[in-house]
């Protein structure tokens, strides 16, 4: 199962902004990647940035 993501804003902390994610898809977006959460094996996510431009 994969999910694309497109703006995520969650937090556990009492400190946190929830903005981390929406960050980093904004940076991988702008560098023609995708970011993507598949399921991390025993337990959490994984996230997976594919497809960034290169500099050859």
């Amino acid at each position: 199962m994969c999910l694309y993501i497109e703006s995520i804003v969650y937090t556990t902390s009492e400190d946190g902004t929830g903005f981390g994610l929406t960050i980093v898809n904004e940076i991988v977006e702008a560098h023609g990647g995708t970011i993507s959460v598949v399921e991390g094996g025993n337990s959490g996510a994984r996230f997976e940035i594919r497809d960034l431009d290169t500099v050859e």
